[in-house]
């Protein structure tokens, strides 16, 4: 055999090692399966009831409150809100002299406004004429029996623009409302539940959600006109309603 035929052959078996490598690469690929993700055991899915449950409480307002206004008018700027200065402090110093706390006076609103009057002549700009300032505090009465007799104060000593009565609920009494009526919805929540597990012929297992909300409005006293003179004024009785969501499971 000649040194030429020699090298052809080594080249030609040298392929062949080479194509056989290939094919036994590609069968061990494809002999391999990746294995198959497990996850975790599936839980069978809860059975559940949702319910609302309402609960309300009427109670007796422990506190009051009510704007007074002092609306003043002059000339100038500093004038009409000079004269508001000193009619308010007159107002807020009889207040607090009869035992309202400077903590249950606050300013709710303070303005001031210029005033025009139209032009005779057609066409023409109105003419600024003077300004107007106006002057709001919210009284807040911690004795109900006594909210008749602040408001007639402040009108006796300057106040000349007067807003709605208005009687509510203290802190701890709208807190003393808030467990009652609660106790209520959970109840109203449970039976409601429990007639629709009984209806089913099925039996509750407990509550897994709950979710609540709660409202009640303030007793508002309307009156047209409030003269200087002691005010009757009767609050009655406001209603505190909260209101339950709760989930519950069965069996």
């Amino acid at each position: 055999m000649t040194e030429i035929q020699e090298k052809r052959l080594y080249a030609l078996v040298l392929v062949l090692i080479v194509v056989v490598a290939l094919f036994g690469s590609l069968a061990l690929y494809a002999s391999y399966r990746s294995p198959g993700l497990v996850g975790p055991p599936s839980t069978p899915e809860q059975k559940t009831i949702s319910v609302s449950g309402i609960g309300t409480v009427s109670m007796t307002p422990d506190i009051g409150w009510f704007t007074a206004s002092v609306v003043t008018q002059a000339g100038t700027a500093a004038e009409a809100e000079q004269q508001n200065n000193d009619a308010m402090a007159k107002v807020i110093s009889a207040l607090m002299n009869a035992g309202i706390a400077e903590k249950d006076l606050e300013t709710t609103d303070f303005s001031l406004s210029p005033i025009y009057q139209e032009a005779k002549e057609p066409g023409k700009m109105p003419i600024l004429v003077g300004y107007s300032v106006r002057h709001t505090i919210r009284v807040t009465v911690n004795d109900v029996k006594l909210v008749g007799k602040m408001l007639d104060l402040a009108i006796s000593n300057g106040a000349n623009e007067m807003g709605g009565v208005y009687f509510g609920l203290s802190n701890a009494k709208a807190e003393q409302a808030q467990t009652e009526a609660l106790g209520l919805a959970v109840k109203d929540a449970s039976n409601k539940a429990r007639a629709i597990a009984d209806a089913m012929g099925t039996s509750l297992v407990g509550p897994v959600s709950v979710s609540l909300g709660y409202y009640y409005e303030p007793v508002r006293a309307d009156y047209k006109q409030a003269e200087a003179s002691q005010v009757p004024i009767q609050p009655g009785q406001l209603q505190y309603t909260i209101n339950v969501q709760i989930v519950y499971t069965f069996n």
